[in-house]
């Protein structure tokens, strides 16, 4: 018997994938909208923290604010501006229809972080030094553990320092390319601690042993860590 083939069947068919595969493309179109709007919201809130910083760092030449209180806040908007940058790469990551707002996004990040460090170099002219300032650069190695090996240390140390992290590999924003030249960094990941260089992985133990010393050196009180 010859076999009937029902148009209607396939036609049903071919508009249901249709609808489908459409309402997928909805959908992961507004989840990358809600995304980018959270990220814009982020942006925003570290500019509002930067703007408020730098007006009281300001505001320490009238003699009046408290540097201890300015570095509290400094550490507080790094701490946070750390934690929220993870977000963005992981939408970044993720984006397929809006790959360059997120990339501007990023290099907005970056941005900030790089002004909260000159934000920190500022203060310590202005008051007495009472960290130390630990610059990350890292590479897409998704085997390397020197983030953790830092997270780690500024658990031990505290507000003693203030770690500052960079993708090397992010090209698209010059001022990351800047930083590495003026280190003449080669080899990733890349540690700064001050203006002591470590390229290539360094151990937790050489690193702690550079912060002790480097704290002994500015006259403070030494941590438990160093003891």
């Amino acid at each position: 018997m010859e076999r009937k083939i029902s148009v209607k069947k396939y036609l049903l068919a071919f508009i249901l994938t249709l609808l489908v595969f459409g309402g997928g493309v909805i959908l992961g179109f507004a989840i990358e909208n809600a995304r980018l709007e959270d990220t814009r919201q982020i942006t925003l809130e570290e500019k509002v923290s930067l703007r408020s910083l730098q007006l009281q760092q300001n505001y320490i030449e009238s003699g009046l604010a408290d540097c201890k209180a300015l570095n509290r806040v400094l550490e507080a908007n790094i701490a946070e501006l750390g934690r929220k940058i993870a977000i963005i790469i992981d939408y970044d990551k993720r984006a397929v229809f809006s790959q360059e707002e997120f990339e501007l996004q990023l290099r907005d990040y970056f941005l900030t972080e790089i002004q909260f460090l000159l934000v920190s170099n500022e203060i310590d002219q202005k008051c007495s030094k009472d960290s130390l300032k630990v610059i990350y650069f890292y590479d897409e190695n998704e085997f390397d553990t020197q983030g953790d090996i830092l997270d780690y240390l500024k658990k031990l140390f505290g507000s003693k320092i203030m770690v500052f992290s960079f993708n090397s590999a992010f090209t698209q924003e010059p001022m990351i390319g800047i930083l590495l030249e003026s280190y003449h960094l080669q080899e990733f990941p890349s540690v700064v601690v001050e203006h002591q260089v470590f390229q290539g992985h360094t151990p937790v133990e050489v690193l702690r042993e550079t912060i002790c010393l480097q704290l002994k050196q500015l006259g403070k009180e030494m941590p438990e860590a160093c003891l």
